[in-house]
Order: structure tokens, then C-alpha cells, then sequence
């Protein structure tokens, strides 16, 4: 472990795993909240016997361009003329947690389960509303019933689920072993990698939290949680003028975040003791 404390002489940032997604929906819409959930939005493969189903794509391919309402409406219709589809409701669920629609989104995952009760996407996505609205032995459920199930991709995104929802509680090592299992699985999985990050950081494991970091930083290094929480545990070695350029890339690219706030003051106790600007 590194030595040091990263809380001496600059803000610690107070968070879980799942809320550090929050600050970057918006331009990114619907394609951020999914990598952040574990949900899927993949579209069945293409069959000429499923005509039918065109409304339903229409609907996915709004939903990734971030015309939600739009795509509501199309996922609306799709369900009257094709009412005994499970990916028609499922699809509906994703666009109504993006609304932060949570009841409506558990009620469409549901309807989906109804109609097939083996459709592990919708447990864990049912999971997911649950857990946004505040029920965590509900949601919990929703992701053990994928874990509990055959062999399944699915189990993936539950074990990453999970690992968010420990860090809801405070459970850090929870956390810590959830994101490891999902890594396991798959190394490629960066954002577990931007996770454990976290957890490890909350846990004072600096060196393992920074390597995660800098692994997920590669995949995505605008991340204003990332790059700030990186510094901080670059602080920990002494390096301030690493730390520093970091921090420089949280104001630069997400002004308006909590962390480029902190930061700002980081960087602005740099000058005064510096004298460098």
C-alpha cells in the first residue's frame, strides 16, 4: 500500500460506485446510463419471420441517439401490435429509467418477466430501477436470480450490479470482489476496472485503486471521476505536479462537475504555494 492520506489538504470526494455515474448523462444520454447499469440494448438478430418486430428496432435505434421520448412512443406501439414480445417491454423499462421513470420501469421489466420468465436482461434491468429507487433487497434479488440461473452472459452485468449496489451500502470490500468477479470474466469489462477503482480508493488500497484508474483512463480519459480520483491517489506518492495535470484535465473537460469544483481548489492551493500559475 502507498503510504499517505489523501483527505490532507484537499476535499475527498463522498460517493457510491453507482451515483459516480450520474454527472455525465445528458450529451451522452441513454448509451452512458447502460454502460453504468449493466443494461442491454442489443437488438434480436435480424429474421425475415419477424417482420414484425420492425417498430421495436426503430424504437432501440432512437433510444441510442437519445430521442427517448420518441422512442417511447414507438416502443408503445410496438407493444399493441406485437403484445406477447418480452423485448418490446424490456426496451420500454430501459428508456423509463433514463426518465428516471423507476415504478414504470419495474412494472416494464415485470411485464417482460410475465411473458418470459427466464429473460435474465430484465431481472437484471428490474434490478437496476430497483436499486435507483432505493429498494436494495429487491434489487438484490433481481440480480441473484440471474446469478442463480444456467449459464448465461448475463451473470456478468449481475455480478457488476451487485458490486454497485455494495457500494450503495458502504460495503467496499463487497464491492471490491463483485467488480474483481466481473474482471475475471471478462478483463475487457473497463468500466468494473473505473469501479473497483473507487471501492479500492475507499478502501486506502491506492496503488490498486490507481491501477484501475489508469486502465480505465485509456478506454475513456475524460472521466471527470477518474481523473480526479486518480490524483488523489497520485497525491499519496508526492507527486504533485502528476496529480496537478490531472486535475487540469477534470476542469478542462468536465467544468461543471463537483470534481473540476474540487479540483479548482486544489489547483488554486498549488498556485498559492507555488507561486506558479
Amino acid at each position: 500500500m502507498i503510504p499517505g492520506n489523501p483527505s490532507k489538504g484537499f476535499p475527498r470526494p463522498i460517493r457510491t460506485a453507482f451515483r459516480s455515474c450520474a454527472p455525465i448523462l445528458g450529451s451522452a444520454a441513454l448509451a452512458v446510463l447502460i454502460a453504468c447499469s449493466g443494461a442491454n440494448l442489443k437488438a434480436p438478430p435480424e429474421n425475415a419471420a419477424l417482420a414484425e418486430l420492425v417498430d421495436y428496432r426503430t424504437g432501440l435505434s432512437l433510444l441510442r441517439e437519445g430521442r427517448v421520448d420518441e422512442a417511447i412512443q414507438v416502443f408503445h406501439r410496438a407493444k399493441e401490435s406485437n403484445p406477447r414480445d418480452p423485448n418490446v417491454p424490456n426496451a420500454l423499462g430501459l428508456a423509463l429509467i433514463y426518465k428516471k421513470d423507476y415504478p414504470g420501469a419495474e412494472k416494464a421489466f415485470t411485464d417482460a418477466l410475465k411473458l418470459d420468465p427466464e429473460f435474465v436482461q430484465s431481472h437484471n434491468n428490474r434490478g437496476v430501477a430497483r436499486m435507483e429507487a432505493g429498494r436494495l433487497e429487491d434489487a438484490e434479488a433481481d440480480f441473484d436470480a440471474v446469478l442463480a440461473g444456467g449459464n448465461s452472459a448475463e451473470k456478468v452485468n449481475a455480478h457488476f450490479n451487485k458490486g454497485l449496489l455494495a457500494a450503495r451500502r458502504d460495503r467496499w470490500e463487497d464491492a471490491e470482489r463483485e467488480f474483481s468477479l466481473v474482471l475475471v470474466t471478462d478483463p475487457h469489462y473497463t468500466k468494473a476496472s473505473r469501479e473497483r477503482g473507487i471501492a479500492r480508493l475507499r478502501r486506502e488500497d491506492f496503488r490498486g485503486a490507481l491501477d484501475d484508474l489508469l486502465k480505465y483512463l485509456k478506454d475513456d480519459p475524460n472521466d471527470a471521476v477518474a481523473n480526479y480520483d486518480a490524483a488523489l491517489c497520485i497525491l499519496t506518492t508526492g507527486r504533485r505536479d502528476v496529480a496537478a495535470r490531472y486535475m487540469e484535465r477534470v476542469v478542462s473537460t468536465a467544468p461543471d462537475s463537483d470534481e473540476a469544483k474540487r479540483a479548482r481548489r486544489f489547483l488554486d492551493g498549488e498556485e498559492a504555494l507555488t507561486g506558479k500559475p
